[in-house]
């Protein structure tokens, strides 16, 4: 029998995290769902544990284990392995509410069938009454563009993603870069299909201290390439003069991290004339962060 929805955890060295998370699944009140568990690369013998659980656990498991690539490189690794039509993308260090496969799986049955309906977006806080991102009072159908960046609802929320479409807005891998931000996917695939915004929590989010979102910044300057894609992805005209501005102006630096010439920079963002506009700003910017971030990681 096919999951009604397929949970996604890439994996990182958590092990004591994956208890807390396997019986946060366990208190799920629908069970028909695939734990899929994408380990990338990991040390700290997580196997030992989910070899553990696969013995009893009443939902199926399924353990896939690849040479350390980051986050996003397991997320395309995990195409081949998802058993449902739709994914929920849940981190190693967070939780969900006990009702969130119900919840996900209802919108599922309502809107699943829509063809151009690519995602369902729930809400992520650090309490079911905290929500990081604030929503309106009723089931909103946009896309991310409009709803998310044009309206200024910037944050981090629970998407529920079409198996196909996660597989059509594969993320590009550039060597020797372990980080890419998910804009890719979520700006990408916003102009193809529309998202269904659901003003209820399911994702209770801990933000740990090593963890990708507080060493992000860090993250972003140690994968120049990545972090130009991402800018570039937010050049999309649909989104606003302010959002693309500030785009502009990360590209040059990530383009100075390479040290590429600024004809080059505002050539390969296919928007050369917007982005050299932001020259001046890029070059202040490039300069004030290198001298911070090279203070701090002296």
């Amino acid at each position: 029998m096919k999951p009604c929805l397929t949970i996604l955890t890439p994996l990182y060295n958590r092990s004591e995290f994956i208890e807390r998370l396997y019986y946060c699944l366990c208190a799920q009140s629908r069970k028909d769902f695939q734990w899929l568990i994408i380990d990338d690369g990991s040390t700290d013998r997580c196997d030992d544990k989910i070899n553990e659980y696969l013995e009893y656990s009443e939902f199926p498991i399924d353990y896939v284990y690849k040479e350390n690539g980051g986050k996003h490189t397991a997320l395309n690794y995990s195409h081949p392995y998802i058993k449902a039509d739709w994914v929920l993308i849940l981190d190693s260090d967070d939780m969900l509410t006990g009702d969130a496969v119900e919840s996900a799986a209802s919108y599922i049955e309502k809107y699943g069938e829509t063809a151009d309906i690519g995602v369902i977006s729930f809400q992520r806080g650090h309490s079911i009454s905290d929500p990081l991102v604030k929503y309106e009072d009723k089931v909103v159908v946009s896309d991310h563009i409009e709803y998310r960046i044009n309206k200024n609802r910037p944050g981090d929320s629970c998407e529920v993603v079409r198996a196909d479409v996660l597989r059509e807005f594969a993320f590009p891998v550039y060597v020797g870069e372990r980080f890419m931000n998910e804009s890719h996917l979520w700006i990408g695939s916003a102009d193809k299909y529309k998202t269904v915004y659901v003003p209820k929590v399911i994702y209770i989010c801990e933000y740990i201290e090593e963890g990708l979102t507080r060493s992000g910044r860090y993250m972003w300057r140690t994968c120049p390439m990545g972090g130009m894609h991402s800018q570039i992805v937010g050049l999309n005209k649909r989104c606003s003069f302010i959002y693309r501005a500030k785009r502009a102006i990360l590209l040059h630096y990530y383009g100075r991290l390479l040290n590429m010439k600024v004809k080059d920079i505002c050539r390969d963002s296919g928007y050369p004339a917007f982005v050299r506009l932001f020259t001046i700003p890029g070059y202040f910017l490039y300069r004030i962060w290198e001298k911070k971030y090279n203070k701090d990681n002296k």
